[in-house]
């Protein structure tokens, strides 16, 4: 990775060339006009801008790209005057990682390459409003059938392009200032004059001495760098991904971008779920991997080495859609799904096998998915390895091919260490799954639940309890608190507090001799103590709110073990210590 810098000419001339493209991942242009005039005038403040990403161009790694959204036209400005405004000339070709939008905006205006515009610098109003840090200096018009003049409005308006040409420019000023008549003050006081037209000329000279940042990485950058890279990349507020990498890897065939837009509208749980397209290139790896039988390792590296085809992408596609459904099905929810790598090891298999195995092996099992949530209750679940996704991959398809089954991970789980999990922690999530999938019956209207329900997560005791009454926010927002119910129901109880509501339950049931019931549901919900006592509502006083918490983690912690069985380990045993090697 090299930082460095390049003036203004060198930045339009590599446009201007074609030495600089757009991979083809990258959308289209789309600042607005006020965003362009705001760059320009940082420009000639010498106010930073921001750095480019430029990648050179590697043999390893050919990007299908386009040149940048500008209508390159000969003769603006012509190219010596170009030449003589570049420091440094390199001939490498590189593509604009991050920046796309800046550069385009830069050679619409110094190049006179808008599609439909042209843009001038008002020399009055440079004069009057730039020490004001305003833009209204910088004009546009449209672009009509005969090329656009030099100057414009008796000779006020000045063509961007033209200040390139100091020679030209500095005499144009100098003509304005001194033959237009837009400044009577001056006619009689040339020295004035003279300072007045210096002060344009010094603003054309910042923005001719320009220099960008540039963060180039080189020929020699290894595709798990440049991939880093990619990843990292934010400052528009767009992720780049691995995906975006492999779209303009492979465009125009196959066009990946396509295929996953073609995929995200045949398999709307995808979309739902918020999946990235790299999910698909992975399962295809595993799959190619298994087929020749090579170790399944799915790398940046070996994912962008594929060779994917329709048939193959559409197999795994269905595979991928429908193992995030069986996830629907143990819970999970877009905002709740603990891990996206375990499930593509899932998939992989799936696909793998989608002719020849029955989904009986996948739905009804109660081992797949003890192992599933063994598998998520893990801390980090969520940042899961490339190496740890083979694995999973490899235990799988040896259940399938071999009816060996391999052996949960341990699942290290106390009262005390639910206590100190927080809504950050994938566990979380993990925990919020096995409360959806266990629960059937809304805690409080007792309606059934499904996979297709609204949940809402709610507060048990409500979340202002912490300011009302110094209850700690910690646990008012941790997993003890916390309950999956219907929206209806969520939207009822609004900031009602526990003591209040289960009182009305518990007087309803008595009254309609539905205690059994109410006992059944607040068993299923996890709530501790039984509402056929009188003081039970009492139970749930602000006073009581501690011991509570330190209940229902408890409870909490046995429905964890129905869930994942003699996997779970309640000692001090580290779960790096605990893990095991899932039978590989």
């Amino acid at each position: 990775m090299k930082t460095t810098s390049i003036g203004l000419g060198e930045l339009l001339r590599r446009a201007k060339d074609g030495s600089i493209t757009i991979p083809q991942f990258q959308r289209p242009f789309v600042w607005r006009s006020s965003q362009v005039k705001l760059l320009i005038d940082s420009i000639s403040r010498s106010y930073p801008i921001g750095s480019l990403l430029l990648l050179d161009e590697n043999p390893a790694l050919q990007l299908a790209s386009r040149n940048i959204a500008a209508e390159i036209r000969d003769g603006y400005p012509p190219n010596d005057i170009i030449e003589n405004n570049t420091r440094i000339r390199t001939e490498t070709k590189s593509y604009i990682l991050d920046g796309q939008q800046r550069t385009t905006s830069i050679a619409r205006v110094f190049l006179n390459a808008h599609p439909r515009k042209c843009y001038y610098f008002d020399l009055k109003r440079l004069l009057e409003s730039h020490p004001a840090e305003e833009t209204s200096w910088i004009r546009e018009r449209q672009r009509g059938k005969k090329e656009p003049p030099d100057r414009k409005d008796n000779n006020r308006l000045l063509r961007a392009d033209i200040i390139l040409d100091q020679a030209k420019a500095d005499i144009y000023v100098s003509e304005y200032i001194e033959d237009s008549g837009d400044f009577p003050r001056f006619e009689t006081n040339r020295t004035e004059a003279r300072k007045a037209a210096a002060r344009i000329k010094g603003v054309f000279e910042t923005m001719r001495n320009y220099k960008v940042p540039v963060v180039t990485l080189e020929q020699n950058s290894g595709i798990e760098s440049v991939c880093r890279v990619f990843e990292t990349i934010n400052s528009t507020g767009t992720r780049l991904t691995t995906f975006d990498l492999a779209v303009a890897r492979f465009y125009p065939e196959p066009d990946l971008r396509q295929f996953w837009e073609d995929t995200l509208e045949r398999f709307p749980v995808l979309k739902k779920f918020n999946t990235d397209g790299e999910r698909i290139l992975q399962v295809l790896y595993l799959v190619a991997s298994a087929r020749n039988k090579k170790y399944p390792d799915p790398t940046r590296s070996n994912l962008l080495a594929l060779t994917p085809d329709r048939k193959a992408w559409d197999k795994s596609s269905m595979a991928l859609a429908e193992t995030y459904k069986w996830a629907r099905g143990c819970g999970a929810r877009p905002e709740t799904l603990p891990s996206h790598n375990v499930l593509v090891a899932f998939a992989a298999v799936k696909s793998l096998f989608l002719d020849d195995v029955s989904q009986e092996i996948w739905e009804n099992h109660d081992f797949i998915r003890r192992w599933y949530f063994s598998k998520v209750m893990q801390a980090g679940a969520s940042q899961a390895s490339n190496y740890r996704i083979g694995q999973d991959f490899e235990a799988l398809r040896r259940y399938v091919l071999e009816n060996k089954q391999p052996t949960p991970a341990k699942v290290f789980l106390n009262p005390s260490v639910v206590l100190e999990i927080k809504p950050s922690d994938v566990r979380y999530k993990s925990l919020q799954n096995v409360f959806a999938t266990t629960i059937r019956q809304d805690l409080i209207s007792g309606n059934k639940i499904d996979s297709e329900s609204t949940l809402h997560d709610h507060h048990i005791f409500p979340k202002n309890s912490g300011r009302r009454h110094q209850l700690p926010q910690k646990l008012l927002d941790g997993i003890c608190n916390r309950i999956p119910i219907l929206e209806k129901s969520n939207q009822a109880l609004n900031e009602a507090y526990p003591r209040e509501y289960f009182r009305r339950m518990a007087d309803d049931a008595r009254s309609q001799g539905t205690m059994d019931g109410l006992r059944r549901r607040l068993n299923e919900c996890m709530i501790p103590g039984d509402p056929a006592d009188p003081s039970w509502p009492n139970s749930f006083s602000i006073e009581n709110f501690e011991s509570f918490i330190k209940k229902r983690a408890e409870l909490i912690v046995s429905r964890v073990k129905e869930v994942v069985g003699e996997s779970l380990r309640s000692d001090s045993t580290s779960e790096d210590e605990s893990e095991e090697d899932d039978g590989i």
